[in-house]
Parts: C-alpha cells; structure tokens; sequence
C-alpha cells in the first residue's frame, strides 16, 4: 500500500503539494475483524462477448459463491454504461441506426429496457453516451447529415410511470460524456474546431432545456457524481467539483507525480464520508497495469493498494495469478476493500478481500469463472 498526502485547502484554484510519502504493508496479516457483517454481492464478469452474473454471499471471515442463478443473468458486452449507486445503464449498437438500452437496478433486480432510434429510419447514426435518472434515459448521439456533416443531439427518453414520447435536444457541440445529478443533466462537450477544447451543459430535467454552458479549458476527460451529488470535472492534472445546485467551482491541482486518474475507471464507489474507490493506472509506481486506490477528497490523501506490498510473490504470482485489478468496492460493514481481478494469461480471474487497516489483511480469495467486471453490493 502507498498513501500520499496532500496539503492544502480548496480555495478557488489551488496547487496541492505532496507532503509525505510512506509504504506500508507486508506479508503477514494485520488485526482483521473478530465479527463480521453478513453481505451479498452481485459480481458482473466480462466473459468474452457477453457480460454475465453470479451472486456471492458474505460475512467477515469467508466469501462463497452463491448456486442460485443470478437474476441480472447475462448482457451483450455494452458499448458503454452509467452507474448511479446500483443501478446501472447498458447502452448497445444493434445496427447502422439501432440501438437498445437496458437499466437494471442491482438492489431490486428491476429492470427496464428498449430499443431506440427506429424513428430515424436510415440513417448514420453513433450513440456517444448514457446517463438516467429514476424518471428517464438520456442518450447522446450524432447523426451524419449529407455524409459530411454530424449533427448532435441528447434523447431524454421517458421512463417514468407517466410515460410520454421521446424528446430530441439538439446539441452545438459533440456530447462526450453524461451525469445526472440534482434534477439536471450535466453534459460534457468537445469543441469540432478547436482541438481538444471542452465545455459543459447544464439541461433543465423537467423542461428538456439547457440552462447554462460554461468554457472548461482544455482536454477534460470525465465527469463524476460524488457522494454529495455534486459533479467532479476530471483532467489529468486537476479535477474541479462543482455544485450541482448552485454551480460554484472548486478546482484542486495535482503535483506532476501524483495525479488521481479518476477518469480511468469506469465504475466507482463513494462511502459514507465521501471517498472514492476506484482502479487506477500507477504508471511507474508498480509493476501492475491496474491498482486499487482510494480518494479522499476531504483530507487529499490518496491510497494505492500495490499487490506488491502485502502480498508474497508466491501469493500473487502462483496461488492468485494476479495480472492486475479490473473492479473494486467498499464493504463499509467490514471495513473491506473487495478487489476483483485478472489472472495471468487467463480469462477467469478472482476476488481478492483485503481489511484496511494500519496493516493491508488479506481475509480470503475466490476464483471465478470471468473477469470481474463491476462488484455491487446487494
């Protein structure tokens, strides 16, 4: 494990400087939990072309698999998705002007889905982004006009009890990326002329009008909800927090050797104190293409949990096969990072229960059948 901290206040724009750096951990394990909280997961695997489920069932001393089929039971690999808490979004090309979404809500199993964009008939279309709400799915896309020119839009597809048609919002720029966050639908934008530069639309949910754009500067890579349902802007050396309310900004930089890479995860966990747990791509800090790390945006501090640093090689490299993390969640109840990952020349993989503490613990490890795709807690 190797914790940075940072120094420094969120004041308008601020550099944060490092101000210590230590590794910890080590082979054998710390003081885990005497008692542990029962816990059910729904683990998603990528099995190739098709994402498939299991359930798995929990307490603090043991992980197993549970035989009961999973009720998600399988999707075709998404071209992209959006997650709310467990409720997730799969979006899927089905043609060259065809699509289908599908929203599943991992704490009910209640789903809902549909095809989409049959209205335009024969048309060049690309599907760019998805995001919802609890009332609606917002799709953005551009359609090829006259085989030069890309016109963009943003469907708000009502899903709501009280229904109603679908509802094209034209857009001046590319949409790039989609959050949803107090009654508001916050979309990232590329300029077509200028290279790499960015801004942000603010949508009205209940008049389908935007509200306001603002310049974001240069080569913004993400945005996220946080636990305060606010959205962080996310660029490689900086992230900007925004309200959602009043649309104020926070902007806090990174120094140069430590950036957070929130961008290159696509699924994460907030808890209750509003850290950010997440993959993440150490650069030259490990040997490993993906880490777990945690974000905490209250104290700046930033956590990598390198398999190198409390795991044996022969725990890593014989008994688990670990080639690098692909999911993570948070067990608040236990106090346990949940890790799922490759194994080496493999596509099965396994999910590695670590206690966090003064001292990295491993509790136990399952293989699975895939490579952990996303770990929900039921």
């Amino acid at each position: 494990m190797r914790t940075y901290t940072f120094c420094g206040l969120f004041l308008a724009v601020f550099a944060l400087v490092s101000c210590s750096s230590s590794e910890n951990g080590s082979d054998t394990p710390g003081d885990g939990p005497t008692v542990g909280a029962a816990v059910d997961y729904t683990l998603l695997m990528d099995s190739g072309n098709t994402i498939t489920s299991k359930s798995l069932n929990a307490n603090g001393e043991v992980i197993t698999m549970n035989p009961t089929a999973a009720p998600f039971g399988t999707t075709d690999q998404p071209d992209f998705t959006y997650r709310d808490g467990n409720v997730i979004s799969f979006y899927n090309t089905t043609g060259p002007c065809g699509g289908a979404y599908t929203k599943y809500d991992f704490s009910t199993d209640a789903a809902q889905d549909a095809t989409i964009f049959e209205d335009l008939g024969d048309c060049g279309l690309t599907a760019l982004g998805i995001a919802h709400s609890d009332d609606a799915v917002y799709i953005g896309y551009g359609v090829v006009e006259n085989d030069t020119e890309t016109n963009y839009f943003i469907r708000a597809i009502p899903t709501g009890d009280q229904g109603g048609d679908p509802v094209d919002i034209p857009m001046v720029q590319k949409p790039e990326h989609l959050v949803f966050a107090n009654n508001r639908l916050f979309v990232l934008t590329s300029d077509l002329v200028t290279v790499n530069e960015n801004k942000l639309y603010v949508m009205d949910a209940a008049t389908n009008t935007f509200i306001i754009e603002m310049n974001l500067g240069t080569d913004a890579r993400r945005l996220i909800k946080d636990a305060n349902n606010d959205v962080i802007v996310s660029y490689d050396t900086l992230h900007t927090i925004m309200n959602s309310q009043t649309l104020s900004q926070e902007t806090v930089r990174y120094r140069e050797d430590l950036p957070t890479e929130f961008a290159a995860s696509d699924f994460h966990t907030f808890d209750s104190s509003g850290s950010l747990y997440y993959i993440m791509p150490p650069g030259d800090n490990a040997a490993y293409s993906f880490l777990p790390a945690i974000y905490n945006f209250s104290s700046n501090l930033i956590v990598l949990y390198d398999f190198e640093q409390f795991l044996s090689d022969q725990k890593r490299n014989l008994e688990y096969e670990i080639e690098t993390a692909t999911a993570v969640t948070y067990d608040e109840g236990n106090n346990f990072l949940v890790i799922g990952y490759k194994k080496i020349g493999s596509q099965k993989g396994g999910i590695l229960r670590v206690f966090i503490g003064e001292q990295p613990a491993v509790i136990d490890n399952l293989d699975v059948d895939g490579i952990p795709y996303a770990i929900l807690e039921k």
